[in-house]
C-alpha cells in the first residue's frame, strides 16, 4: 500500500501524548486520518483548534464518543464508509477498546485480553509466574478478610497497590499486619472517590522488591524501564532508561542513553524479551519497569504502551520519533527510527506536597526557560489558585535538558529545580505547607 493511501483512526482524548503531538506523528506517516475524539475534560474551544489543526492536513472524518466503550461500533461503521488500515492511541484508557477495534476489522494489534493482563497487576503477576519468568510473591486483596491469607503467602516487609492505578498512587510500603490493615482502610476510603482506578477497589500485596548498586556512577534509582517496539511479535527494544531515586513510589526523573555497563545492560534486556514473549504482546509499544535486585532484574510492571516521557527523551537524545514508529506498527509496516543517542537526555518531574494544598504562587516557566538554554521544554502545569489532592497524580513542574554527558545533565536539572520557588498553603485554614523541589 502507498503511504498516502493507508487510512489510520487515532483515538484521542483521553490521555498519553498531547492530541496535536498525535497528530503531528501520524503526519509524518499518512495524510488520510480519521480521528475518534473521547469527549472528556477539554474545552470546546480547545477541541475546536485541534480540529481545525486535523482538518488542515487530512482526509478523514472527525467523530466524538461520550462513551468509550462504543468505539468498537464507530469504527466497524467508520469502516464500512471508509476502509480503516489501522488504528492508534497513546492513552492508557483506551488501549482496550483500540485492541476490540483491531481485532473485529483484522488489523494489526493485540489480543484484548492479552492488553487487559497488561493493565492488571493482579493478571500480569500471574501469567509470568505461571510462565516461570517471575518469582515475585503476591497475593489478592479485596477486603479486610482477605489479609491473613495475603500475609502467609507474602510475608513482610511488603508493597499493597491497586490493581488497577496511575502513577503511583495508593502504593504503599508496610511492615507488619496493623500498619496493612491501616493503609488499606485509608486506600479504599481514597479510592471510592478518586476518578483515577478502576470502580472496583482490588488490591495486590507484592514481595517488597530490595535493590542494589547496578551503576558505576551515583546519582541514579535501583530501577529503569525498557522502551520496546513489537511487529508481528518481533521484539525490539529501542533503549534503556535510567531512573532517578524515587521519593516515596514516585517517579522523579528519566535518562537516556542509559549508563548502565555493558554487562547489565544486556542482562536487562534479556529478561525484558522473556517477560514481553510471556505476557503474548504482538504489535506495537511497551513500557517495561525493572527493578534491579542482587538477583537480576524483576518485573515492577508492564505497560502495553509508550510510556510517559519516552518520546520526549527519544527525539531529544536521538532525534527518532517512537510516536511515529508507533502508528507506523498500527499500519502494519516496520519502525523506521534509529535510536542510536547522539546526546543525553534528562526528564524530571516534580510533584506538588503529599497533602491537599492550594497553589498561592510560582517561579514562572518563561523565566525558567530564559535561564536555562539547556531546557528543551518546561512546563507548569497549574495556576495559581489551584486546588490539589494527593490522589490526583500531577506534578506541578516537568522539564527536559539535554547535555553531552549524564553528568551535566544532572548537574542542570539540580540548578532548575533549585530556581524553582511554589507556596502552597492548606485549603483547610491557609497556614502554609512547607515545600522544596529539590527535595523530591
Amino acid at each position: 500500500m502507498s503511504e498516502h493511501s493507508s487510512h489510520l483512526v487515532l483515538l484521542l482524548g483521553a490521555g498519553g501524548i498531547s492530541p496535536d503531538a498525535a497528530l503531528r506523528a501520524a503526519a509524518k506517516v499518512t495524510s488520510e486520518v480519521s480521528v475518534v475524539w473521547y469527549e472528556g475534560n477539554a474545552s470546546g474551544a480547545a477541541v475546536e483548534g485541534l480540529r481545525r489543526q486535523w482538518a488542515g492536513s487530512f482526509t478523514g472524518e472527525w467523530l466524538a464518543v461520550a462513551d468509550h466503550l462504543t468505539i468498537p461500533d464507530v469504527l466497524v461503521d467508520l469502516h464500512g464508509r471508509r476502509p480503516v488500515q489501522g488504528v492508534a492511541t497513546f492513552g492508557e484508557p483506551l488501549i482496550v477498546v483500540q485492541a476490540e477495534a483491531q481485532q473485529r476489522l483484522g488489523l494489526p494489534g493485540n489480543p484484548p485480553e492479552t492488553v487487559r493482563t497488561a493493565q492488571s497487576k493482579l493478571a500480569q503477576r500471574r501469567r509470568l509466574r505461571d510462565a516461570g519468568v517471575e518469582k515475585v510473591r503476591f497475593h489478592e486483596i479485596a477486603d479486610e478478610a482477605d489479609i491473613p491469607v495475603a500475609v502467609a503467602a507474602v510475608g513482610f516487609p511488603a508493597v499493597l497497590k491497586p490493581v488497577h492505578g496511575a502513577a503511583s498512587f495508593l502504593v504503599s510500603k508496610v511492615h507488619d499486619e496493623a500498619e496493612l490493615r491501616e493503609r488499606l482502610r485509608e486506600a479504599l476510603e481514597a479510592y471510592r472517590s478518586s476518578p483515577l482506578f478502576d470502580p472496583e477497589a482490588l488490591f495486590v500485596l507484592e514481595q517488597l522488591l530490595v535493590g542494589s548498586p547496578w551503576y558505576e556512577e551515583t546519582g541514579f534509582g535501583d530501577y529503569v524501564s525498557v522502551e520496546s517496539l513489537v511487529e508481528d511479535g518481533r521484539v525490539v527494544h529501542v533503549g534503556v532508561t535510567d531512573k532517578l531515586p524515587l521519593h516515596g513510589f514516585v517517579e522523579t526523573g528519566d535518562v537516556v542513553p542509559t549508563s548502565l555497563p555493558a554487562d547489565r545492560r544486556q542482562e536487562v534486556l534479556d529478561h525484558a524479551g522473556r517477560i514481553i514473549e510471556a505476557m503474548g504482546i504482538r504489535w506495537g509499544a511497551t513500557h517495561l519497569e525493572l527493578k534491579l535486585t542482587p538477583d537480576g532484574p524483576a518485573c515492577i510492571e508492564l505497560n502495553a504502551r509508550l510510556g510517559g516521557p519516552v518520546g520526549h527523551l527519544l527525539r531529544a537524545a536521538s532525534g527518532a520519533d517512537i510516536e511515529a514508529d508507533i502508528i507506523r506498527l498500527a499500519l502494519g509496516r516496520s519502525p523506521e527510527g534509529n535510536y542510536q543517542g547522539r546526546r543525553y537526555a534528562l526528564y524530571r518531574s516534580v510533584p506538588p506536597p503529599p497533602v491537599a494544598v492550594t497553589l498561592v504562587g510560582q517561579t514562572p516557566r518563561e523565566e525558567l526557560l530564559e535561564r536555562f538554554p539547556e531546557l528543551v521544554f518546561c512546563k507548569t502545569r497549574f495556576a495559581p489558585g489551584a486546588e490539589l489532592r494527593p490522589e490526583q497524580p500531577y506534578n506541578v513542574l516537568t522539564f527536559l535538558v539535554t547535555g553531552e554527558d549524564v553528568t551535566s545533565c544532572l548537574a542542570t536539572a539540580e540548578r532548575v529545580t533549585a530556581a524553582y520557588r511554589a507556596d502552597f498553603v492548606s485549603p483547610a485554614d491557609g497556614s502554609p505547607v512547607p515545600f522544596s523541589a529539590s527535595s523530591h
